[in-house]
């Protein structure tokens, strides 16, 4: 897949944002809960999708790390990266890095205000998107866009 400067920093931004194989999470390891699911964004007038995990953290539910990835049309990974998240508020914050594969790496910054439901933990939040769409947005450097979470349906999808 050949394309230019701005749609790979678009990518890697919408990735991680929300959301590659990386080891477990430490949180994942510390309680065994691990939620998966797929994930879109945008940038500009571009679409982009993939897969993203959560390892959640019994002592601390307001915190969570987990990983990501991006895939083109033909549903080869093209990149893949981690993310850590905080609640503050009703808002929910937290960085990401990615790495094209064999390539650049990126980071960035997103958000979810997820006040409009009974989502008390980051945990919450998470299931929430097995059985609706949660959004936020995602920024890197001045390259910026919106994403959308879904959760897995299935007995997979958590543990």
């Amino acid at each position: 897949m050949t394309i230019g400067f701005y749609t790979w920093n678009s990518l890697a931004a919408v990735l991680l944002a929300l959301c590659g194989l990386c080891t477990p999470c430490a949180a994942a390891q510390e309680t065994g809960l691990v939620l998966r699911g797929t994930w879109t964004a945008t940038a500009g007038s571009q679409t982009f999708r993939g897969s993203w995990g959560a390892g959640i953290s019994r002592s601390n539910p307001n915190s969570a790390e987990g990983y990501w990835t991006l895939v083109n049309e033909s549903d080869e990974r093209v990149m893949e990266g981690t993310w850590t998240a905080r609640k503050t508020g009703t808002r929910w914050r937290g960085t990401w890095t990615a790495r094209i594969t064999r390539g650049r790496a990126f980071s960035g910054v997103w958000d979810a205000d997820i006040s409009d439901t009974k989502a008390k933990t980051f945990t919450d939040m998470l299931r929430r998107t097995i059985e609706k769409e949660i959004a936020g947005s995602w920024q890197s450097g001045r390259y910026g866009g919106n994403w959308w979470l879904r959760g897995a349906r299935t007995n997979e999808g958590t543990r």
